[in-house]
C-alpha cells in the first residue's frame, strides 16, 4: 500500500500469499542440497615465477614519482649539468638510472 507522497516510519506489513511464500522460503532454509561431483585433483603446473615488473597491468608509458634525497653539493652538481649539458636533470638521471637498475636486475635474475 502506497501513500500518496508521504513516508511511512513503519515496514511493510506481510500478508496473505507473500507470507506463505515467505514461510515457504525459510522452510527450505534447513534442506539440505545434493552436492556438486568432486573435481577430480588436478596437478597445478609451476608457471615461472612473475616478478613485480613482468605483471599484466604494468605498463611502460606510465611514469611514476620517486622522490631522491640528494646531499645538498650533489644537487648542485646535477644542476651544473643540466645548466652546461643539453639535457635536463631528469632526462640525464634517466640516461644514467635506468641501464644501471637493468644491470643490477640481471645479476640478481639472471635475465
Amino acid at each position: 500500500m502506497v501513500s500518496e507522497g508521504k513516508l511511512s516510519s513503519r515496514p511493510p506489513q506481510i500478508g496473505g500469499r507473500s507470507s506463505d511464500a515467505l514461510e515457504a522460503f525459510i522452510g527450505g532454509a534447513g534442506v539440505q542440497a545434493t552436492e556438486p561431483p568432486a573435481l577430480a585433483p588436478t596437478t597445478p603446473e609451476a608457471a615461472p615465477p612473475l616478478y613485480p615488473w613482468e605483471a599484466p597491468g604494468v605498463r611502460a608509458d606510465v611514469a611514476k614519482v620517486y622522490n631522491l634525497r640528494l646531499p645538498e653539493p650533489y644537487l648542485l652538481k646535477l644542476k651544473h649539468i643540466a645548466e652546461h649539458t643539453p639535457d635536463s636533470m631528469q632526462q640525464f638521471c634517466l640516461s644514467v638510472l635506468l641501464p644501471a637498475i637493468d644491470a643490477r636486475i640481471e645479476e640478481l635474475t639472471g635475465k
